[in-house]
């Protein structure tokens, strides 16, 4: 498993690392990885222009996969504690995801598309989980889950709409 996650990274590397003119950097899609512990796994795709993609996971048995197609999309992962998995997956133009998981046993899923939509989920504790899906334009999504266990499922289509759903226990 490790020798396989060195020579993943280190063929982004040599990838990445080629020269290009200015018109060139302007079409590039960025990655930033950063994964430390034990068994992290982490699968990616890049398709269009000036997408960008960081992720970082610690701790042991963490997964993201994550597709972009499209023109400047962003997708940020944090994942923290043990056995957390995300897949965020965005087509269309101008999207944005963010997911932050601290604790264990949390999922979280976010599909988007169209354009200029924004989804955040935050989760903290263990056994969450999180279901996005948005599709149109101008659309904002956001799940915040504090505790054990807590299930949100949210799906919006159209354009201009606006979810918030907080969820806790103690």
């Amino acid at each position: 498993m490790k020798l396989r996650n060195a020579l993943a990274l280190g063929l982004s590397i040599v990838v990445l690392a080629g020269t290009a003119s200015a018109a060139e950097a302007q079409q590039r899609n960025r990655v930033n990885v950063s994964q430390s512990g034990y068994g992290n796994e982490l699968a990616a795709r890049q398709n269009g222009h000036r997408n960008a993609l960081a992720i970082q996971q610690r701790g042991g048995y963490h997964y993201v996969q994550t597709i972009q197609a499209g023109s400047r999309n962003g997708v940020t992962v944090g994942q923290g504690g043990y056995a957390n998995g995300a897949l965020v997956d965005q087509l269309g133009r101008n999207n944005t995801a963010v997911v932050g998981q601290e604790g264990s046993y949390n999922g979280a899923t976010a599909i988007q598309t169209g354009r200029n939509n924004t989804v955040g989920v935050a989760q903290i504790g263990s056994g969450h989980s999180a279901r996005t899906n948005q599709s149109g334009s101008n659309n904002a999504l956001g799940v915040i889950q504090v505790g054990s266990g807590q299930s949100a499922n949210v799906r919006q289509s159209g354009s201009g709409n606006v979810s918030l759903v907080i969820q806790g226990s103690h």
